[in-house]
Order: C-alpha cells, then structure tokens, then sequence
C-alpha cells in the first residue's frame, strides 16, 4: 500500500532587487522599482504608509511579467505623497514584503536658466505617458527646427519619457521662453522655462576695469615706495601687545626731528 503526500506546488515570491528610498523636490516625478521572482507569477500590490494604494491619473502601476519588473509611479511628488512605501508580492506559495521611504522637499525648481554668451545650455523633462507621445520644442511659440547649434533627444523606458534640448555655443537672440509639448491619443502636457542669456563683451569691459583699477593703484603705491630714500625717514614698527603708547611717542619724537620729511608705516603683528 502506498501513500502519497500533497505539498504546495510552486516557489514563493523573492524579490532580487527591492525598493529604493528616495528625496525629490516638490513637482518631480518618482520611480520605486523591484524585480522578483516566484512561480506562479505573483500578484503586486502597493501600500503608501500601510494603506493600499490605488491606481489614479498621476499614480501608475506598471508590471513586467516577462522580467518580473514592478514599478510604481508618481508623476508629481508633493509633500503629502512623503512617507513609507511597500511593494507586496503574493501567490500560493507564500508572500513578502519590501519597503522604502520617500522623502519630498519644499524646494521647487528654477523657472529660468542662465548661462553666459557663449557657453552650452541644456534643457531636459520627463513624463508618464501610454501610448508613446510625440514631443516637440518650442522658442518664444515657434516650432525650434534641427540645426548644428539645437540639438533634440527623446528617449523611452516603459511608460517614462524624456526629452532634451541642448542648444550649443548659446547667443544673445537665444533668450526667451522654451515649452516642450508632448501629445498622444489620450491627451497632451506641457511644460515651460526661460533662458537668460547674459552678454560676455560686457562683463569682460567690468573685469577689465577692475583690473586697470587695480593695476593703476598698484603703480601709485608702488611709486610712492620708490621714492628716494633722501626724501623719507621710513620707521617699521613691529608692535607686540598694546602698542599706542609707544607709536604716539616715536611719531612725536619723528615730528620734533623732521617734521616735513618723516612718514611712519605701521606694521602691526
């Protein structure tokens, strides 16, 4: 006679790469991302301080089966989405856990650029979209075309998009407002900055007065140095404590020697 046992056929799930805390300014977008594993697939959820969270307009969930990749999104971070997050993953086998903080500032992000003639500037945005959106720069509402100074990237990663603009070798006629607008099926979203460009030729002519000054001041003491030695009585005074009295009495003692060819330079240590 035989027996047979019945055990729990599969494998419980395992995350090989947790949850990830994480600090971001307010407006930002935040990414958590895990992969596990577990047979069979397991089911994801996520909890924001211990209360499950649900899927919204700005909150995304995301689940690679064929990587086990889990992912969840917030397209803008506010101080209110601060706090700890869980990943749980469960099938028949069992569950586990994984858990991170975010931690979101007050601090926003700069609403212009600037940069000095000449030099590179660079722009970059990224947002959640589904389907893939077409995205397109503006200058001062004009579509940017593609030159050797402009240079326009965009790149995918699942359901996040970035795009970047670099304009090389930056000039006066480059200030203005920039918008990168981006469109799909399900709508579209934008966002906007402004450069400042500022003008080289003139704050080299302050940097070049400042060192004529400094070089016009330098000769004058240097020229006052060199008199001749005839025309002078110079005293160094190395004064050690309080030196008042004695630097009262050795230029009244100067006055009563020489009173038109005596200077006194001080030197206090």
């Amino acid at each position: 006679m035989y027996t047979t046992s019945t055990f729990p056929v599969g494998q419980r799930p395992t995350f090989i790469q947790p949850i990830s805390s994480c600090r971001v300014c307010s407006g930002e977008t935040v990414r958590f991302q895990a992969r596990v594993t577990g047979m069979p697939k397991p089911e994801i959820q996520w909890f924001h301080n211990q209360q499950l969270m649900l899927p919204t307009k700005d909150i995304v969930f995301h689940f690679d089966e064929s990587t086990g990749t889990a992912m969840l999104i917030i397209v803008d971070a506010f101080l209110e989405h601060a706090g700890q997050y869980s990943c749980k993953a469960g099938n028949s086998a069992g569950e586990t856990t994984c858990t991170a903080t975010l931690t979101v500032t007050a601090e926003g992000k700069a609403p212009f650029l600037s940069v000095l003639e000449g030099e590179p500037a660079l722009f970059q945005c990224k947002l959640v979209a589904c389907p893939t959106p077409t995205m397109t720069w503006f200058h001062n509402n004009r579509p940017i075309p593609k030159d050797l100074r402009k240079i326009m990237k965009s790149e995918s990663d699942m359901r996040i998009h970035s795009s970047s603009l670099e304009i090389r070798d930056v000039q006066e006629r480059d200030s203005g407002s920039y918008k990168v607008f981006a469109i799909n099926s399900e709508g579209s979203a934008e966002s906007t900055a402004s450069l400042l460009v500022a003008h080289r030729e003139g704050q080299n002519s302050k940097y070049l007065h400042f060192l004529r000054k400094s070089e016009q001041t330098h000769k004058s003491i240097e020229c006052l140095v060199q008199k001749k030695k005839e025309d002078r009585l110079k005293v160094y005074l190395r004064c050690i404590g309080s030196p008042f009295n004695k630097r009262q009495e050795t230029e009244k003692m100067l006055r009563d020697l020489s009173p038109e060819k005596s200077t006194v330079n001080h030197w206090n240590q």
